[in-house]
């Protein structure tokens, strides 16, 4: 916890976010708590997943993983007050990185008009290998684009 001693609290001055993430669960980890915080004070947050998260089930086929997440995610998301949860339909497992992502994920936000966008990175290892660490960096790089 040292490192978040310099961190500065969050202008909550806002209407409207998006979160932009890659499976269906990531926000569970770590966001959930303050999309409901936010929630719970009238603004409104979207969801988007990338992927339906189909190969996250080693158990289970992807045919039914997918439909399974999608509905957990659609639970969980109006658990803390979120109405919209939209997918992009990307493969789970083999999210690329490139302008079709940032494409898609640029439709979303125009369409979306978010005051604040949310993602998360994750980075293991110094590694850009994962489809988080893709995903989030498709997204920041949408963020800093004009319009």
């Amino acid at each position: 916890m040292a490192g978040q001693k310099n961190l500065k609290p969050l202008d909550e001055n806002w209407e409207r976010a998006l979160a932009v993430v890659a499976h269906p669960d990531d926000l569970e980890y770590g966001a959930a708590s303050a999309v409901a915080r936010w929630t719970s004070q009238g603004k409104q947050v979207n969801y988007l997943m990338v992927s339906r998260g189909e190969a996250g089930i080693d158990s289970m086929p992807p045919e039914e993983t997918g439909p399974l997440r999608e509905e957990e995610e659609r639970v969980s998301a109006g658990l803390v007050g979120v109405e919209t949860v939209e997918f992009l339909d990307y493969q789970d497992g083999v999210i690329e990185y490139g302008l079709p992502l940032r494409r898609d994920i640029a439709r979303v936000i125009r369409r979306h008009r978010p005051n604040v966008l949310v993602t998360l990175a994750f980075c293991f290892a110094n590694s850009f290998a994962s489809e988080k660490s893709r995903f989030g960096l498709s997204t920041f790089m949408l963020m800093c684009l004009p319009g």
